[in-house]
């Protein structure tokens, strides 16, 4: 949200609005890229036709309890999370956390949360960036649903380039091994917040290593995934 001449403005149209990061009219059409569980699998986010686990998730039972997120990839919450997270545009966080509270899963409120967990960054990309952009949208949420939000050191995670230049081969190989918990995490069942989940690959890696570390349980919300 930005303010001109002491008002708040939406952070879409830039138009006045309350105090809200987007109006109401923004709001509205940013919801038809809503992803209808209905149509998705809860496994892997493949469509399916009835919202259950698609066939590979049938023959290769899932890392996590459930993935969901919350809209399509594509315009403008593509256009706002990368003016965020590559433009620096730290204002953006707000709008960015509006929206995807206003589209939770729905096996949220019958999961039984110990804590949430955002996705880690490594030293060298936070140092780049300078700030952990699925850390704004987990303490966002952890506040919402008054869940604790584990430390930034609980995970520990390698360099490597970044997942979004590589094909999907690559990027299985890429994350290999880039995990380490160091937090206690055993018996606890966690809510891991991302950003962007494409192929899947950093969150499957991810979730096995927390699962080596004795995590009964991870259920997954991402803002945003490709159709």
């Amino acid at each position: 949200m930005h303010t001109v001449l002491g008002k708040p403005t939406c952070a879409l149209c830039q138009e006045s609005t309350d105090k809200t990061a987007i109006c109401e009219d923004c709001l509205a059409d940013v919801n038809t890229l809503w992803f209808d569980e209905e149509t998705v699998c809860k496994g892997c986010l493949r469509h399916t036709s009835d919202g259950l686990l698609c066939g590979h998730c049938q023959q290769h039972s899932p890392i996590t309890c459930a993935q969901f997120a919350s809209f399509q990839y594509d315009y403008p919450v593509k256009q706002l999370l990368h003016a965020f997270k590559h433009l620096r545009q730290i204002h953006l966080s707000r709008a960015l956390c509006t929206l995807m509270l206003q589209n939770p899963p729905i096996w949220l409120p019958e999961t039984p949360i110990d804590a949430v967990l955002a996705m880690p960054l490594s030293r060298e990309r936070l140092l780049e960036r300078g700030f952990n952009q699925s850390r704004f949208l987990a303490q966002s949420i952890a506040d919402v649903y008054a869940l604790p939000l584990l430390d930034d050191t609980a995970v520990l995670r390698q360099h490597r380039v970044p997942q979004s230049t590589l094909n999907g081969k690559a990027r299985l190989n890429n994350v290999r091994g880039i995990f380490q918990a160091a937090a206690d995490v055993k018996k606890s069942h966690l809510l891991l917040i991302d950003d962007v989940i494409t192929t899947g690959a950093t969150v499957n890696e991810l979730s096995k290593t927390l699962i080596k570390a004795g995590v009964k349980g991870i259920w997954v919300w991402a803002l945003a995934h490709p159709k």
